[in-house]
């Protein structure tokens, strides 16, 4: 978000511009979390609402349901998890986070919900690489709508990949990245079929 931010205003400061798992509209983000969510069984759909229902997002059987169902699937699918990962997650930043976004992945509450870019997109002038992952939290549809309405993208999609594809699919992904600033560094940027 911070990096469509900031190339829309900044843009001309820039070499290049890196997306890496974020779709341009969180409407368009919370009706694919809603796809994934009602993807899950029914026993766990239970768990979660019961907690929801309540507001009680720590509760240990509803933190326990999304580590193993939805974070475990979609957020890293390596196990286990990397220590970069694991540190990141137990340093979060929550009330940063829940003022933001809200409780989690599916609750979406916070000050951004609103925030939608789309039209906006078109303005990115810059070399953009747009990635994620085949089984992110970030629908892959939208990761590759973003590579057609910035003008210069590439979109790059790690097949076996979640929200962190940069560990649970690395070859692929650092294939991507390192191709794309190579090719910005050395004057050959071109689109590239996803």
């Amino acid at each position: 978000m911070l990096g469509i931010e900031y190339a829309l205003k900044y843009q001309s400061h820039l070499k290049g511009l890196v997306i890496c798992d974020m779709t341009a509209s969180i409407p368009s983000y919370m009706a694919y979390a809603a796809r994934l969510r009602s993807a899950l069984p029914a026993d766990v759909l239970a768990v979660l609402d019961r907690y929801e229902a309540k507001g009680q997002y720590d509760a240990p059987e509803y933190q326990k349901a999304m580590l193993e169902k939805v974070y475990r699937r979609h957020l890293c699918r390596l196990d286990p998890w990397p220590d970069p990962v694991e540190r990141t997650l137990r340093h979060l930043a929550a009330p940063v986070y829940n003022t933001m976004q809200g409780p989690n992945e599916f609750v979406i509450t916070g000050n951004f919900k609103d925030w939608d870019r789309w039209k906006d997109l078109p303005r990115i002038q810059v070399p953009t690489l747009v990635t994620g992952g085949r089984h992110d939290t970030m629908d892959p549809e939208d990761i590759r709508k973003e590579g057609r309405l910035i003008p210069n993208a590439r979109v790059w999609i790690c097949e076996n990949g979640s929200h962190f594809s940069m560990y649970d699919d690395q070859e692929a992904y650092f294939t991507g990245l390192l191709g794309f600033l190579q090719d910005v560094e050395q004057g050959r940027f071109g689109k590239r079929p996803a």
